[in-house]
Parts: C-alpha cells; sequence; structure tokens
C-alpha cells in the first residue's frame, strides 16, 4: 500500500536510487564534456538580451516628473476624457467576456454572438461597398438594394434568435451557424461578383490594339477582386472567434469545395478549354503551366490557413475548457469552505451559547483585570488595549461570524470570498478565545475535584502558553473562583488568592502571579465593583 503522506524521518533517509539528472550529469563529467558549457544559441541568446537591455537603457524615455498646478485647459481635458470614453466603449462593445459566467455556455454563446452581430453589421458595410459601388460596371442600385435587404433580413433574423427568451444553447448555437454560413457566403459571392465584373481578356491583344486604358482598367479590377478575395479568409477569422473547432471543421469542408469550383470557373474559366480532356490537359499542363501553379498554390494556402486557424481555435477552446474546469474546482472549493466555514461557526455559536459559565458582565469584568494586570506588568497601552478586545471577543464578536446571506449563493465573487476570509480569521480567534476559557474552567475544576495528574497539568500548561495567554488566564482563574460553580462554592478573596499561591502557581510564569498578588487589593475592588454594580442593575 502507497504511502499518503511522509514522516519527518522519511524526509531524512538515504534515496534507493539516484535521480536520472544527476547519473547523466556524472556520466558528461567523465567524458569531459562541461554540463555548463554555453552552446552558440546559447551565446546568440544572451548577445540579443544584453542588446535589448543596453537599447532599452539608451533610448528608452522617461517622462519627465512635473508637477501639476493647475487643471489642463478645459478643451484639452474635454478631448482627453472624451477619448478614453469612446475607447472604453469600443472595448465594452467588442469584449466577448463582459459579465459573463464562463461556465454557463448558453450566456458564453450569446455574449459572442453579440459580439459577431456588431462585427457583422462593420461587415455588410464593406460588402455593399464591395458588391454595389466596386468594379468596372455601373453602380446596379437594384442589385444593391436587394443585397442590402437580404443583408437586413439576416440581421433582423439573428438579433431574434439570440435576443429571445428563453434564452436556450440551442438558439445560440443556430445563430452562430446562420451568422457563420452567412457570412461566409456573401463573402464568397463578393469575389464572384467582383471577378466576374473584371472579364477576362487577353492582354497581348490589347497591346496590339493599343488600348493601354483598357489594359489599365482590367489590372486594376483584378487588383481589386484580389482584395475580395481576401475577405474569404477575413470571414474565416470572424468565424473563429466562436472558438469552435467543430463549426470550423464543418464549414471548411464547404469553404474547400467552393473555393475550388471558384477557380476553374471564375478565376480561370477551364471550361471554355474542356471540349475534350486532351484539350484541358495541354492547357493547364503545355500551354498555360502557370495557372495550374497559381491554382495549386492558393489551394495550399487555403489548406495551410485553415490548419493554422484549427489549431489556434482547438488550443483556445481547451484552454477555456481547462479553465472552466479550473473554475468548478475552484466554485466547489468555495462552496465547500463556505459550508464547512458555517458549521464551524454554528459550533461556535452553540458551544459559546450553552458550555460557557459566563454571561456578558462577567465577560466585562475579565477584561477589565486582564488589562489592569498587563498594565502593571509594563505592556503598552496597544497591547492593553489588544488584551482586553481579545478577552471579549467570544462575546461582543459572536454575532459577526454569521454567513447567512452568503449560503444561498451559487457563486461567491472577490467581494464576497474577502469578507469569508476575514469571518474565519475572526472565527479562529473567536475559537482560541473559547479554549481559553474553556482551560481556566477544567484547571479549577481538576483541582476541586482531585482529578489532577502530571500529564494533565503538563497539558494545560502547553495550551496558549504566551505572556498575554497567561494574563487573561489568571484573571479568569481568579474570578472563577470568587464565584459559585455546581463542582464549588463562592469563595472570598483571601482564600482565592491562597489558592492561586498553593495550587495554581504552576500555571504561569512567576513574575505575572507576583504582580497579581502584589496588587491583590486593586483586584478585589475590580470584583466587587463589579459584581455589586451587577446586582444593582438586577434590582
Amino acid at each position: 500500500m502507497a504511502k499518503d503522506y511522509k514522516r519527518l524521518d522519511d524526509f531524512f533517509q538515504k534515496p534507493t536510487s539516484e535521480p536520472e539528472e544527476l547519473k547523466k550529469y556524472y556520466e558528461d563529467l567523465n567524458k569531459g564534456i562541461d554540463p555548463n558549457k554555453l552552446t552558440v544559441t546559447d551565446k546568440v541568446a544572451i548577445f540579443f538580451r544584453n542588446l535589448v537591455s543596453r537599447v532599452e537603457i539608451l533610448y528608452k524615455k522617461e517622462k519627465p516628473k512635473t508637477e501639476v498646478v493647475e487643471k489642463p485647459s478645459g478643451l484639452r481635458h474635454k478631448i482627453k476624457v472624451y477619448y478614453r470614453f469612446v475607447v472604453q466603449k469600443f472595448i465594452e462593445l467588442f469584449n466577448f467576456e463582459a459579465d459573463v459566467d464562463i461556465l454557463d455556455n448558453t450566456s458564453v454563446l450569446f455574449q459572442r454572438n453579440k459580439v459577431n452581430r456588431r462585427i457583422l453589421f462593420i461587415i455588410n458595410a464593406i460588402f455593399i461597398l464591395f458588391f454595389g459601388f466596386i468594379g468596372n460596371q455601373r453602380p446596379n442600385y437594384i442589385v444593391i438594394a436587394a443585397f442590402a435587404v437580404l443583408m437586413l433580413i439576416i440581421s433582423r433574423t439573428l438579433r431574434k434568435i439570440i435576443n429571445e427568451k428563453p434564452r436556450t444553447l440551442l438558439k445560440q448555437q443556430m445563430a452562430m451557424y446562420i451568422g457563420s454560413v452567412y457570412i461566409l457566403m456573401a463573402s464568397i459571392g463578393v469575389y464572384i461578383k467582383l471577378r466576374w465584373s473584371a472579364g477576362n481578356v487577353v492582354i497581348g491583344d490589347l497591346v496590339q490594339l493599343g488600348n493601354d486604358a483598357r489594359i489599365t482598367t482590367y489590372i486594376t479590377d483584378i487588383s481589386i477582386s484580389q482584395a475580395g478575395y481576401l475577405l474569404i479568409y477575413f470571414s474565416l477569422i470572424v468565424i473563429s472567434l466562436y472558438q469552435d473547432a467543430t463549426l470550423l471543421r464543418i464549414l471548411f469542408r464547404w469553404v474547400f469545395g467552393f473555393m475550388f469550383i471558384v477557380h476553374i470557373l471564375i478565376m480561370y474559366p477551364l471550361y471554355d478549354h474542356a471540349a475534350s480532356f486532351q484539350e484541358l490537359y495541354d492547357y493547364l499542363f503545355v500551354t498555360n503551366v502557370n495557372i495550374t501553379i497559381d491554382i495549386v498554390l492558393r489551394t495550399v494556402t487555403l489548406v495551410v490557413f485553415y490548419i493554422a486557424l484549427y489549431s489556434s481555435v482547438s488550443i483556445g477552446q481547451m484552454m477555456n475548457n481547462k479553465r472552466k474546469e479550473e473554475m468548478i474546482k475552484r466554485r466547489e472549493m468555495e462552496q465547500d469552505f463556505t459550508a464547512v466555514v458555517g458549521d464551524v461557526f454554528d459550533v461556535i455559536s452553540v458551544f459559546n451559547s450553552h458550555t460557557i459559565n459566563q454571561n456578558k458582565a462577567d465577560v466585562h469584568r475579565v477584561a477589565e483585570m486582564a488589562s489592569r494586570l498587563a498594565n502593571i506588568l509594563g505592556l503598552s497601552s496597544r497591547v492593553c488595549s489588544e488584551i482586553y478586545n481579545y478577552s471579549v471577543i467570544h462575546i461582543d464578536r459572536v454575532t459577526d461570524l454569521s454567513i447567512l446571506q452568503y449560503e444561498g449563493k451559487d457563486t461567491l465573487t472577490e467581494k464576497d470570498y474577502g469578507v469569508i476570509r476575514e469571518k474565519t480569521v475572526l472565527g479562529s480567534v473567536v475559537i482560541k478565545r473559547l479554549q481559553l476559557n474553556q482551560k481556566s474552567e477544567d484547571i479549577v475544576r481538576m483541582h476541586f475535584e482531585k482529578t489532577v495528574d502530571p500529564n494533565l497539568v503538563e497539558k494545560m500548561k502547553r495550551i496558549q502558553r504566551s505572556q498575554e495567554g497567561q494574563i487573561i488566564l489568571l484573571a479568569e482563574i481568579y474570578d472563577i473562583l470568587r464565584q459559585e460553580r455546581n463542582y464549588k462554592s463562592e469563595l472570598k478573596h483571601k482564600r482565592a488568592i491562597d489558592l492561586l499561591q498553593l495550587e495554581f502557581k504552576e500555571y504561569f510564569e512567576p513574575y505575572i502571579l507576583d504582580r497579581f498578588l502584589k496588587y491583590q487589593m486593586e483586584f478585589e475592588a475590580f470584583y466587587e465593583k463589579y459584581k455589586y454594580s451587577e446586582l444593582g442593575e438586577a434590582e
């Protein structure tokens, strides 16, 4: 059976086998190889590191530290504020994780759909510009209007699906696929339109005719169509923002097919040379090899781009899944932590209300005596105040331990978690104070019931042995001796002092007990004052 823990002795035992790294280190030394020798790559890396550090020293501009005496001019200040406002709004509009619970798949996809819909609005304007106003044809306003109506219908449909209540994951996925297919088909359609508008001409024929203007127009239109070609790659990037590898994998099959058709039918109309297989072969591999090379290179570029994009999305999706797993673990730990803390605080309350033989007046009386004893011992006023506050913390602060308002929450914010941590620290202090209170009660009881033995005494002496703890313990034992308990009767001051000297002296440092005994009349006055004050209030 494997051990789940190590004893202290285990850390000092000699290992049965040496680590592999250490064996290799010794082997390299025996071969005459210096393990610390720098390779060429190491030297180049060190050179660049030193170069960068020097450049930063030489060219790093430090902003002069000037004291602002008066506010900047009104116009400049307004422009600066407006600029920051615009930047902040822009970030909010295109932030994929703004106020989103990453564990809620529906909320995450809803936010991505909203952001991509805003991006789609900008892309639609670009599509209209390319589709209607750029090319060698005159703008066809009927086509532009039809395309604009189509974009409006798609946009409103997406908006309805995304925002419709109840908001479900299925609806968000449907909106994701509709938006992705639309942007992909629209970008391919824009390219087809631009390439079709450019036409196909033979430059040599135009040169013979001396039609330089037509040559310039054709070259310009071909260049514009290449810009439209890039829109297809841009649409794939927009689709990848969903960080959904499955979506990208499904759509790419169609993209690859469509782009192959575009290459052989739109970019290079091979159907004009496909009367026979031999004619097509001669056209592609004999007379126009550059066309074949161009088609192959474009296809390979598309595949390589897809592989890079798919890898990036897969890595991002994997990291998001890891984040979700870590978040789930953290929330489970937070819930367990909250539950455990709540149980501990409930136990503290029960123990405090049913076990302690002290009321509020008794506690404050002990606190006054402990604080005064600390002052007599020469401790600072701050320490005296801390001893007083610590003496009453289990009575005055126990109600601050409630965490009922957090127990019903599924998720805790950083602020909530911080408050619970503070309450936990307070709870640990209260527990220590209750332990000290119980210690004083147990010590008095075992001495009166004659159950004292050396082991028990040593155990009690180890509990909170600090100077502050002994001061409070002495004040509490004196207070218990003066009061009536079910195992003893109320004692006079002199009898209590005698017992402290005879029975309880071994629990305290001599100088602490000596100071208490020297000022015993003052402590008797404290006890009588609070006792009669309490009786007077009772009457």
